[in-house]
């Protein structure tokens, strides 16, 4: 569901970056209902036959075929694998069970057909190979009846921090038995370290109540006849069993045990969402691949609370929320989401950042702080900068302002004057470098990443044109002053941003290509970049970075980096780079690289599909908005916002806006004569009057009407030039 919590999906691999599943890996070791950043719970897993031996899920690439070390997990065929909004299906082929997945917020439902057997298992694993390591620190579950199994799953892990997973888990026929595992520490030689099948097992038989840690488990025990189907539905909560039984009572019981209403359910409500944009023209595969980025914009973050609008805050005390509308969220970082979700989310979906609005302020009311990577909705320490407060600025600069918006000024300054700190429940609240940054105007080497100057003037701009809309136009002034510190990081000799020691001093030696830094997020040098890709990160001065650079430095190093592959469109602090032109004098390159953009970084194979991390959602927020041929350098925080123009890959796009917000019905962008050769933008009229700059106000978009382009297979070098889409703060 958009947002679920409960998001069920196969598993297959091991403890891995990017663990969870793999298109590459043709078995699967089960199916859990948490999927999101450090977020994991509630494995799943059909077996039959004997099953005390392989009490484990068993390496993703095999041995299998019954084999005493290949543990429990199956085989399966990949044309045998169904999936789609709201579905997911899949023959266990070393089982002869069909499995088949449908979910709700914070509810997931399971049917499966089993064969004949009189050894029929479901296997209920609470330590489970996830992508952040988690530890096990208690687990607590009893029999309710022959059909329910409640339980509370206590783990910890580097991001997420501390939490507890609570469940309520449903059959639709009674179960013969229930019996209980536990795996014993390694024993014998470090060689035998990884060897699941040689720890030590304890088995219950007959149990009603189970208790443990570590590595631990269910067997759920059936007589199945041939086709028969068991259904289960589970209920999640991180409050408490009894939230986790409302929340299935809530979502699941007015379905019964009807799965396929359930799926009914969930395409409907995608349907809604994703038809907010039609498009028109184009490939089928495109058709297919801009609705796959669609939904994924929307499905990789999680609602936290409950139902009714319970949930633990980041202290780890239970709190409600005011409004049952709003929601608290668990997200990675809101780094770079400045050009990617938060433009597609206040277009398509102000509803949606209205809620993710209050969800910031809730936090801050609690904790004293925004979230900058609200990983179960506590302070955790990813990434770096405070670009969450973009959303809240591009909201209120559109009209979306229902919301506090003078306790968002207070959050949002505090967050800028204040030096981050260390909290004691764990994670980091603020900037990490902004005491040597206000003191010094830069970031120095000694103290963190060159890099997080160019961030932290961005984040002083977007907040200066919030202000004066509340009255704090002092405070707004200072933060406009800041905003230039990257020139306090940028090295005319040389031309590029650079590593400086606190004395003043440039670092030596220079290499403009070094990627990354020293020691993690937090170390000298660029996060996740070089100084090439950041010395174009000023996206609130681009005129005064031409200035610095003069007009045909910056137009001939950046061709050069399209053409020698400096440019990174595969991680969000050069996703700016094909707008640039726009902004340099020269928009058909900017037409000509975001049309390339879409060919070359983006496809629907499972292999290939996506280049680099997508990141919650945010690489494919990109491609649909420079689809519709849409950006926002400055992520919309301008006080008249506007979306820099682009070559849409689309014939026509419509888009359907939120009459609560947007008055305008509907705004359609068409391209006529547009085709693989024909991208080039000829001429412009807005509702039948000629548009002769790269750009669209958003006002003009929430009014509805219609933006037509004429395209063609040359530049036209005069269109785009009436005004400067962006003056100097």
């Amino acid at each position: 569901m958009p947002f679920g919590l409960v998001k069920f999906s196969p598993d297959n691999q091991d403890n891995v970056w990017n663990g969870g599943y793999e298109y590459t890996i043709g078995s699967i070791s089960g199916f859990s209902h948490l999927h999101a950043m450090s977020l994991s719970g509630v494995s799943l897993m059909p077996v039959v036959g004997p099953i005390e031996s392989k009490l484990f899920p068993g390496p993703a690439d095999g041995p299998f075929g019954g084999m005493w070390t290949s543990g429990y997990r199956s085989r399966f065929r990949k044309e045998d694998e169904k999936g789609g909004p709201g579905y997911y299906g899949v023959e266990l082929l070393d089982y002869h069970v069909k499995a088949e997945l449908t979910a709700t917020m914070r509810c997931g439902m399971m049917q499966l057909t089993f064969p004949e057997s009189d050894q029929a298992r479901l296997l209920l694993n609470f330590n489970f190979p996830t992508e952040e390591r988690t530890q096990i620190l208690d687990v607590s579950a009893r029999q309710v009846s022959p059909t329910e199994i409640e339980g509370s799953i206590k783990q910890k892990n580097n991001y997420a921090f501390e939490f507890t997973v609570h469940f309520v888990l449903q059959l639709s026929r009674p179960l013969a038995s229930l019996d209980a595992w536990r795996r014993g520490a390694y024993t014998g030689s470090d060689a035998n370290y990884g060897t699941e099948w040689r720890r030590p097992v304890t088995y219950e038989r007959g149990i009603t109540h189970f208790s443990g840690n570590g590595d631990c488990g269910l067997v759920m025990n059936f007589r199945t006849a041939a086709g028969e189907k068991i259904l289960v539905r589970t209920g999640i909560s991180l409050v408490s069993v009894e939230q986790a039984r409302l929340n299935l009572t809530t979502e699941l019981k007015p379905f019964d045990w009807d799965f396929a209403a359930v799926v009914a359910h969930a395409r409907a409500v995608w349907n809604d969402l994703l038809n907010r944009a039609e498009v028109f023209g184009a490939r089928p595969a495109d058709h297919n691949l801009f609705y796959t980025c669609l939904y994924r914009a929307y499905a990789a973050k999680s609602v936290l609370n409950d139902c009714d609008g319970q949930y633990i805050d980041f202290c780890g005390r239970a709190q409600r929320l005011q409004s049952p509308a709003d929601e608290v969220y668990s997200s990675d970082a809101f780094w770079g989401a400045q050009w990617t979700l938060s433009p597609l989310w206040t277009l398509l979906t102000p509803r949606v950042a209205s809620s993710w609005i209050h969800f910031f302020l809730e936090t801050y009311q609690r904790g004293g702080w925004l979230p900058q990577a609200p990983v179960n909705a506590k302070y955790s320490p990813i990434m770096c900068a405070q670009h969450q407060q973009s959303l809240i600025v591009s909201s209120y600069q559109k009209g979306i302002r229902d919301f506090n918006t003078n306790q968002a000024w207070e959050a949002i300054w505090h967050d800028l004057t204040t030096p981050g700190v260390e909290l004691e429940r764990g994670g980091f609240a603020g900037d990490r470098h902004l005491e040597a940054y206000m003191k010094l105007g830069y970031v120095p080497d000694e103290v963190g990443p060159v890099s997080s100057t160019m961030e932290y003037a961005y984040d002083d701009w977007a907040a200066s044109q919030f202000g004066p809309a509340l009255g704090r136009t002092n405070q707004a002034a200072q933060l406009v002053k800041r905003s230039r510190n990257y020139r306090n990081v940028f090295d005319p000799q040389t031309q590029y941003v650079r590593r400086r020691h606190q004395d003043g001093s440039w670092v030596e030696p220079f290499d403009r290509f070094r990627y990354g830094t020293e020691g993690g997020w937090n170390g000298p040098g660029f996060v996740e970049g070089t100084s090439w890709i950041y010395t174009f990160f000023v996206p609130q001065d681009l005129p005064g970075l031409i200035q610095l650079l003069g007009r045909e430095t910056f137009n001939t190093r950046l061709e050069e980096g399209f053409a020698k592959g400096y440019v990174d469109l595969s991680n969000e602090p050069n996703l700016q780079a094909p707008f640039l032109f726009n902004y340099s004098g020269k928009p058909w390159l900017t037409q000509q690289y975001s049309r390339r953009v879409l060919r070359d970084y983006f496809e629907l194979s499972p292999y290939t599909g996506w280049v680099g991390e997508e990141d919650e959602g945010q690489m494919s927020a990109y491609f649909v908005l420079l689809s519709m041929g849409l950006f926002e350098m400055d992520g919309g925080c301008a006080v008249r916002p506007y979306y820099d123009l682009s070559s849409p890959l689309f014939d026509r796009v419509v888009l359907h806006l939120d009459p609560a917000y947007y008055p305008g019905g509907t705004f359609t962008i068409e391209a006529r004569g547009n085709s693989a050769t024909n991208l080039y933008i000829q001429s412009a009229t807005l509702n039948g009057r000629p548009l002769n700059e790269a750009r669209l106000f958003h006002a003009d978009v929430a009014k509805g009407g219609r933006l037509v382009l004429q395209m063609g297979p040359k530049p036209n070098e005069q269109w785009g030039h009436a005004a400067s889409p962006q003056s100097q703060p």
